[in-house]
């Protein structure tokens, strides 16, 4: 077997195929669009703790995953997740709709892609033969509002420019590193999707080993090929916009003095009382609706600017995180020990630890990416920072991923943090030179 093909073991978990965990099965919820009622959350909330153990994870898919379910108690979660409208019919329409649209959709933007996003997830689940894709490949629809996915990583991604009046197709990565096919207006995205999935799935046959992600395919055959494979003729890329990673946290104006608040959740963990918190704002304070974002955040559309401090002072009792500045902003960490099999290291607590040097890192954005293993399942994206558990230890690796190559290994929790500790510094004086 290969280093790759061990890092397969298990699958993206639904409601429909639970994956098992040292807790209990996974279940995740695939939240079409990542809106929810406040009901739902509640009911949600609730079968938590009847199915489960309480526990719940924000993916960076902006899913909903439920954790410490028991196999007995199952059947019983299904048929309430049927009454809310979130099971899908079969297991394999649960798995293909890996489609990511923008958390503010239909809001904040001059293009509402809300409509575009269900019918790809229609045809997806439609179309039988691309059931075969590999689990996590997905696909993005960024409508070009205030919270940007440029920086989330997507197998297909579309990202709207006003200026052109067009989607730009890319392939692999964020919006900076994938690679630009063409420009598509709204009305083909949801068919040159399609054809890219299926030209993913035929010319990985050619491999050796079938990729699992689409930037494989890019390095193996280039964007020419698969332009050329989807029917689609490849164009010269327009200019990079440099765009800050988004920090959906506190008030954000929307369009025509309507404002959102986002709050987060450290590493994205939630337990049925921070459920039930979220959906009493939603009913308090917004209009019932709640939106998932895939920072592991939660956004409530349309609140009274003014109850801004009622707002931050009903999280806050929860502890939620509800500034921009809270140095929880700038770790990512999957479960780690002891929930997962493949963790060797308490990885929540150990980011905690690390959360204020991490800040000083990098100014804003996820500086430090602590994981459980080479997997690397909280963060896809390069880091500039990232420690992998690897038996009890750590290895650092300097803007990559997980599954990179370290120069350092073996380093225990107290060692990282003086290295890290030690690049903070040695950052804050170049700072302060450069300012001098």
């Amino acid at each position: 077997m290969t280093a790759a093909a061990s890092l397969r073991k298990g699958w993206c978990p639904g409601a429909l195929r639970p994956m098992p965990a040292k807790d209990g099965f996974l279940v995740r919820l695939r939240i079409s669009g990542g809106a929810l009622s406040a009901v739902a959350m509640r009911r949600l909330a609730q079968a938590g703790r009847d199915h489960g153990n309480g526990l719940f994870d924000l993916s960076s898919r902006a899913n909903l995953q439920m954790r410490g379910v028991s196999e007995r108690s199952l059947p019983l979660l299904r048929k309430m997740l049927d009454d809310l409208g979130l099971l899908d019919q079969d297991a394999e329409a649960e798995a293909i709709r890996n489609v990511l649209a923008s958390p503010l959709a239909g809001l904040d933007a001059p293009i509402d892609v809300r409509s575009i996003a269900r019918s790809l997830e229609a045809a997806l689940v439609r179309e039988t033969e691309l059931h075969g894709l590999p689990g996590k490949f997905g696909f993005l629809i960024d409508d070009g509002g205030a919270l940007s996915l440029a920086h989330v990583p997507a197998d297909v991604r579309f990202d709207y420019s006003a200026e052109r009046d067009a989607f730009a197709v890319r392939t692999g990565g964020s919006a900076r590193e994938a690679a630009f096919l063409c420009d598509c207006e709204p009305r083909d995205v949801v068919d040159i999707a399609l054809r890219l999935a299926r030209a993913f799935m035929r010319l990985g046959l050619s491999m050796r080993e079938p990729p699992r992600r689409m930037r494989e395919l890019v390095a193996e055959c280039g964007p020419a090929s698969i332009a050329k494979a989807a029917g689609l003729s490849l164009a010269p890329a327009p200019e990079p916009e440099p765009l800050a990673e988004p920090c959906p946290i506190g008030l954000i104006r929307l369009e025509q003095e309507t404002y959102s608040f986002g709050v987060g959740a450290a590493f994205g963990r939630l337990d049925a009382a921070m459920l039930e918190t979220i959906a009493d704002a939603a009913a308090i304070f917004g209009q019932d609706e709640i939106r998932l974002t895939p920072w592991r955040a939660i956004l409530l559309p349309f609140v009274d600017a003014g109850r801004d401090k009622a707002l931050r002072a009903h999280f806050a009792a929860e502890n939620f995180i509800i500034d921009a500045a809270d140095p929880r902003l700038a770790v990512a960490a999957c479960g780690g020990a002891p929930a997962c099999e493949r963790g060797s290291t308490p990885t929540h607590a150990d980011a905690l630890s690390l959360a204020s040097i991490a800040r000083r890192l990098q100014e804003t954005g996820v500086a430090l990416h602590v994981s459980g293993c080479v997997k690397g399942c909280a963060r896809q994206a390069a880091t500039a920072y990232t420690l992998v558990a690897n038996a009890g230890r750590y290895d650092l690796i300097q803007d990559g991923t997980a599954q990179d190559a370290s120069p350092m290994q073996g380093l225990t929790l107290a060692q990282a943090q003086s290295v890290l500790e030690a690049i903070a510094l040695k950052k804050e004086l170049a700072r302060e030179l450069e300012f001098s």
